[in-house]
């Protein structure tokens, strides 16, 4: 009678369960390639006296959702333009005494340069540099 019993509450117990699978893409992650001219930077002076240099890059896509919830990796590559496969610095970086750093808010992001060592910059990079844009879609948690 137990084994009966047992059995008869397994299967009542078991029998509803149903393990669903649900395969849908999310697009989460979106990224968008800039060429950056040696002529397209901007020369600014830091309020010691010092000089920089920036660019500030329009990217539509970086909504105020994305400002304010999600986030923005910018990377940078030396390699020469045509180059089938491209090496990438993750910025903030610094590479032979120049700082590089990002900022981000709703519709752009602004790529700078710095001397490391706090000294002013006397020109900015002299060859054709690709930016890598990533934007990461995200909501906030309750």
């Amino acid at each position: 009678m137990r084994i009966a019993l047992l059995s008869l509450f397994a299967i009542l117990t078991f029998s509803g369960c149903k393990k669903t699978y649900i395969n849908q893409t999310v697009d989460q992650a979106f990224s968008a390639l800039y060429t950056i001219q040696p002529s397209d930077w901007v020369k600014g002076t830091n309020t010691d006296g010092t000089f920089y240099y920036y660019i500030n890059l329009s990217v539509a896509e970086l909504d105020d959702q994305i400002n304010t919830h999600g986030g923005v990796e910018v990377y940078i590559s030396f390699d020469d333009l045509n180059a089938s496969v491209k090496n990438y610095e993750t910025v903030p970086e610094v590479v032979d005494g120049v700082a590089y750093g990002s900022l981000h808010t709703t519709g752009s992001v602004t790529i700078d340069l710095r001397g490391a060592d706090g000294s002013s910059l006397t020109s900015a990079i002299s060859i054709p540099i690709t930016a890598k844009i990533v934007l990461i879609d995200a909501k906030p948690l309750d």
